[in-house]
């Protein structure tokens, strides 16, 4: 398996964020860079990636463009067909499956759709209420499957910036109680072939 720094270790890699909003625009730019090398069906990224990822973040950073709300992956997680939205497991009907809180109800997480996954029984006895991406990273020892990212960022995105987080910095966010876990937002991604 592919190493990914996702504990934000080697800084000097990344841009200099201001705030807590560039960070998670940079994850999510790498998120586009990614969605659009696997549609480009590349194995590796390329100059054309990393001019994808670059815009992208520009564009964050600037307001011009925004991350959409969580209406496609509900209508997503509710067509899905009766497999764990974690581990890919599939089950004999959706009824065996059961549901899962991506912020934890015990650090504040809602009931409502956009909180919510539909899992086996095994990875959700599994995750408990850790942090979902902590999870993924520490337990299960692998990257988060593109899906799973893609909707776990827009939580976080829209809770920052419904509880005014975007421009805070590091210092601010240690001492805060927050649903997530803001340092396993990963700042670095796989290449494509590890989704393949």
């Amino acid at each position: 398996m592919q190493e990914v720094n996702i504990l934000h270790e080697n800084e000097k890699r990344y841009p200099r964020f201001n705030g807590f909003g560039e960070m998670l625009f940079w994850s999510y730019a790498n998120l586009q860079m990614l969605v659009a090398a696997n549609n480009m069906g590349k194995a590796t990224y390329d100059r054309q990636c990393y001019m994808i990822r670059a815009k992208a973040f520009k564009a964050y950073k600037e307001g011009r463009w925004q991350i959409n709300d969580l209406f496609k992956n509900n209508i997503w997680k509710m067509q899905s067909d009766s497999f764990c939205l974690y581990c890919g497991k599939e089950v004999d009907s959706k009824q065996d499956l059961t549901v899962d809180h991506i912020f934890p109800r015990s650090k504040g997480g809602t009931n409502d759709m956009d909180n919510i996954m539909f899992v086996c029984k095994q990875c959700n006895s599994s995750k408990r209420d850790t942090d979902l991406l902590e999870w993924y990273f520490e337990k299960k020892q692998m990257f988060p499957p593109i899906h799973i990212l893609a909707h776990y960022l827009k939580n976080i995105y829209l809770y920052a910036k419904d509880n005014d987080l975007l421009g805070k910095h590091r210092e601010e966010m240690e001492r805060m109680m927050l649903p997530f876990n803001y340092r396993y937002i990963p700042l670095d991604y796989p290449q494509p072939e590890y989704f393949k």
